[in-house]
């Protein structure tokens, strides 16, 4: 009964820290360096609640009662972190795509992707975000996509056919599959070879990638469009996915989008931020605004290695600064928005990638320092 319930992967993060994959939920845990000792022992075929009590009052110097609290907590703990995540995605009958929609085809390098909506306001779900990508011709296409709804369900099909289905009040987990899915249309590739898709936004120089993350509303958006504004090129926004064959980012061509508050702070930098249609987003209405990347989407490298991650934090009454800081902090804003590939092969794949990685936090209210400070990262070998 233990074995079912052990970590299938358990890496040392440093001296401290521990991550635990657990292959049954697919779900990745930073803990301590005690804490997995703990879950070690207690994981101990051999062990019972008398032996582990004994072993760690002698050890930690502890109490029965607190050495029992420990065995009880870890229980309780592996029980809990084997139980399959909600993913949101709702079973469907055999779908029938809607006799009328509203059709509209894109380009993207050679590729024509067509999607047939079934009204304005399903169209405003994916749309405004690759709508600089329109083209008129919609005779041709290498993919077809259809987004519509039945009831309160919204369904995503692919060339025909079901690819997911969500609660219209999930909607995220709609736009979500369908940027998967779009991604792997452009890329020529399946679900199968992506190790992960980060809720997170990078930029490139051409030559590698940072990745930016950080809690909603820190500024991650807004910082890669005044780091686009001054030469850099924004290779994701918001969904960053890593490839299993080089552990390169690859490219997803979306719009930036931009909450209202920063319109006023880039119209410095984007004369025509203006001229962008604003758009009422999710059940708070928010105001957004998508801005296209400046540079031409045919002309640019399809993936970058990343080996710098960048926690952001916009604060306008703080001090601006840049350090070095351990992975793990890093990971518990990284891991909880993202998709890890639930393959044993793509958790050992994420591993070896994190283990390359460097990591930062940028506080800033000065624009100037977290650009220049981004100039600098990027010249580091």
């Amino acid at each position: 009964m233990k074995t079912s319930l052990l970590p299938k992967i358990i890496h040392n993060l440093n001296e401290d820290t521990v991550l635990l994959w657990f292959e049954t939920s697919n779900r990745y845990v930073v803990t301590s360096k005690t804490n997995s000792e703990f879950i070690k022992l207690y994981m101990n075929p051999d062990c019972t609640r008398d032996s582990f009590v004994d072993k760690i009052q002698e050890k930690y110097n502890l109490d029965t009662n607190g050495a029992t609290a420990i065995f009880d907590e870890i229980a309780a703990f592996l029980k809990d972190v084997n139980l399959k995540k909600d993913t949101h995605l709702i079973k469907s009958e055999v779908l029938t795509t809607p006799n009328n929609y509203i059709e509209q085809s894109y380009k993207f390098n050679s590729k024509i992707v067509s999607v047939r909506y079934e009204s304005d306001i399903i169209k405003s779900l994916v749309h405004p975000q690759i709508s600089h990508h329109s083209i008129t011709d919609t005779s041709k296409y290498d993919v077809l996509f259809d987004v519509f709804k039945v009831s309160d369900d919204l369904h995503l099909m692919k060339n025909g056919e079901h690819v997911g289905s969500y609660k219209t009040e999930s909607f995220h987990f709609l736009q979500g599959k369908f940027a998967l899915e779009l991604t792997n249309a452009i890329h020529n590739t399946s679900i199968n070879n992506w190790v992960a898709t980060f809720h997170a936004s990078t930029i490139s120089n051409g030559r590698e990638s940072i990745m930016i993350v950080g809690d909603s509303g820190n500024g991650k958006s807004t910082l890669s469009v005044l780091l686009m504004a001054h030469g850099f090129d924004i290779l994701c926004d918001d969904f960053t996915p890593l490839y299993e064959n080089n552990l390169h980012l690859y490219r997803y061509p979306a719009a930036t989008s931009i909450k209202k508050g920063a319109f006023e702070a880039l119209k410095p930098y984007l004369n025509n931020i203006d001229l962008l249609k604003t758009h009422t987003n999710g059940p708070k209405k928010i105001n957004i605004k998508y801005v296209p990347p400046l540079l031409n989407y045919e002309n640019q490298d399809s993936s970058f290695p990343c080996k710098k991650i960048v926690y952001v934090k916009y604060n306008s009454l703080g001090e601006d600064s840049l350090d070095q800081i351990s992975i793990d902090k890093i990971l518990e804003t990284l891991i909880p928005d993202s998709w890890i590939s639930p393959k044993e092969s793509h958790a050992l794949k994420f591993i070896e990638w994190l283990k390359g990685v460097k990591c930062y936090e940028l506080n800033y209210s000065n624009n100037t320092f977290a650009i220049s400070n981004f100039k600098h990262l990027f010249e580091e070998s």
